[in-house]
């Protein structure tokens, strides 16, 4: 018997409008640790974002590690960290060596690497993990040019599907005999997932982060549990043993009404019907998203301060009267009644802006250089920086060409040879 908790995207280090996370971040770290000790973790699997950027700062890292050093103290003897699409992969793979030491696998760069078996203390096989991280679009498929977005993510589905097709032939040959239960790990947007939706529009992405969705199928069959991360709404998808665990917090006002969960997975023998229990994470920093016009905002805000002192407040303004120092308004109020408003949301506003850029001129209008600046402009970039990053675009628009260039000559030179007309004597 071996007991797994799943887990991923915990973002750490990031800032919600402004708003540190650390405290949050280190609450249900702290929690986690509690979880492992008390239903006695054999493994833990981080399914990928374990950061909130590529580069993050002192304060996230600190957790990070001070988290893998306690978390030995608890009985849990196997950890597999899968990269995802916020992480840097080389970043945390840069200390795997070490940390492999202390029975810490970071998974990568390539699917032999992927393909890990955690073993007991005389060296048995106890667990198969296929550890396959985000794998980005541009790896996975060769560069086309003109292709219709469901032929852009078939290609993609189709190297995926090859990749762990090679990490499952890896895992199976380190394997050997062994009746060890296996299991997988994916960090990607797959088709059927539940969503939640963009609060101002009430539609669904087509895609999360960069990625469309693909086929659950692209893992292969035959596995004991499959473990994804990426969409923060735990849920099955595919099967009892496919799964998002979810994020263990919200990430942003749109995920207040997610549940927030880890899933304990006790895995017997290879074919066997795994147990799973989702665990709920409980509500480290209250968050509450307010909705009304100007009167019902104040009135739901008094109700807030008192109910759950402390929280972090996104106000929803849905009036049809102009409120032009609405803001300024119930930020005081905030202030007054002891709750944190991170953000007002306008709706009136946001209407008149989609109505403004209704006969607006459309992208195509616009050179990619004119939409860069637009993009700098907005990003309120100061001169230097625009001077400094324009001068990169130019640079790579200047590579992009060249390369368009060559493969369009490479094209022409590998073209049949047309018959030339005979000269005339």
């Amino acid at each position: 018997m071996f007991k797994l908790l799943h887990t991923s995207d915990w973002h750490l280090g990031k800032e919600l409008l402004g708003e540190s996370t650390i405290g949050v971040s280190r609450s249900m770290l702290e929690w986690l640790l509690g979880v492992c000790r008390e239903r006695a973790v054999d493994g833990l699997v981080v399914a990928g974002d374990v950061f909130d950027v590529s580069t993050p700062s002192n304060q996230a890292q600190k957790l990070y590690y001070g988290f893998l050093a306690r978390l030995q103290r608890t009985g849990c003897r196997h950890v597999v960290i899968t990269p995802g699409n916020h992480d840097s992969a080389n970043f945390l793979r840069a200390p795997a060596e070490m940390l492999s030491r202390q029975g810490i696998i970071v998974s990568g760069p390539d699917p032999e690497s992927e393909a890990v078996v955690l073993c007991d203390a005389a060296g048995r096989p106890e667990l198969g993990v296929a550890a396959v991280p985000f794998l980005r679009e541009s790896d996975m498929r060769a560069s086309v040019e003109e292709i219709t977005e469901g032929e852009r993510w078939a290609l993609y589905a189709r190297g995926v599907a090859a990749h762990y097709g090679r990490v499952r032939a890896a895992l199976e040959r380190k394997m050997g005999e062994s009746a060890a239960p296996r299991i997988a790990t994916g960090h990607f947007f797959a088709t059927g997932a539940a969503v939640t939706p963009d609060p101002e529009t009430g539609e669904a992405p087509v895609t999360v982060g960069t990625l469309g969705a693909v086929p659950v199928s692209v893992t292969g069959g035959g596995w004991d549990y499959v473990g994804l991360g990426h969409i923060h709404r735990p849920q099955k998808v595919g099967g009892d043993a496919v799964r998002y665990c979810g994020s263990p917090y919200p990430l942003s006002f749109r995920e207040v009404e997610n549940s927030s969960q880890v899933v304990l997975v006790t895995l017997r023998g290879h074919g066997e019907p795994p147990e799973i229990e989702p665990i709920p994470v409980p509500r480290f920093q209250p968050m509450v998203r307010l909705e009304g016009d100007a009167d019902a905002l104040r009135a739901a805000m008094d109700r807030v301060s008192r109910e759950q002192p402390g929280a972090w407040v996104e106000a929803n303004y849905t009036g049809v009267s102009e409120q032009l120092a609405l803001n300024e308004e119930l930020g005081s109020l905030a202030g007054r009644l002891g709750v944190r408003l991170l953000a007002v949301r306008n709706q009136l506003a946001f209407r008149k802006a989609l109505e403004a850029t209704a006969g607006a001129v459309s992208l195509h209008d616009f050179t990619p250089e004119q939409v860069f600046l637009q993009f700098l402009k907005d990003a309120h970039a100061d001169e230097a920086s625009t001077r400094r990053m324009l001068g990169t675009f130019r640079e790579a628009a200047a590579l992009v060409e060249a390369e368009r260039a060559a493969r369009r000559a490479s094209s022409r030179d590998d073209a049949p040879a047309q018959p030339q007309p005979k000269e005339s004597k």
